[in-house]
């Protein structure tokens, strides 16, 4: 489902059964894979690409040519809780030429910086540097 007030560029192909919410704005080249889910408000480069199943909060930015993984998960949300009684929103931000491999885990507000790397699998509870490689559980600079 595709928001009535969401803005795809027409290079930008959004594949079945993902989500696009309200207000998003997503440059041109890029790819939404099936199954995702990009929330509301959401604001997305150019050259992106989100590979299936990936989730994206409410409010999250992804600068230009990011690559993002299948199944990866960002979270908004440092204390969830049913009802959402005190949310307090905490998008991560993604910024240029970054890379997130499949299956991994962004907390709330964390940054992913320029040309940083994060792992498959990885849980990333810290921002990550320029240019950075991380790995694990929790995500630690790559040996």
């Amino acid at each position: 489902m595709i928001a009535d007030t969401a803005r795809i560029a027409e290079s930008t192909k959004v594949w079945q059964y993902a989500s696009v919410g309200e207000g998003t704005i997503i440059g041109p080249g890029g790819v939404v894979g099936s199954c995702a889910y990009v929330g509301k408000n959401c604001r997305i480069g150019s050259n992106v690409r989100i590979q299936h199943g990936a989730f994206i909060p409410n409010g999250t930015v992804i600068e230009d040519n990011v690559f993002i993984g299948p199944n990866v998960t960002m979270t908004d949300d440092k204390y969830p809780k049913a009802g959402n009684h005190g949310y307090v929103p905490q998008p991560p931000r993604i910024l240029k030429g970054a890379s997130i491999g499949a299956g991994a885990v962004i907390l709330p507000g964390v940054v992913i910086g320029v040309d940083a790397m994060v792992a498959a699998g990885a849980v990333v509870t810290h921002d990550v540097n320029y240019g950075e490689k991380v790995v694990g559980i929790p995500a630690r600079k790559a040996a």
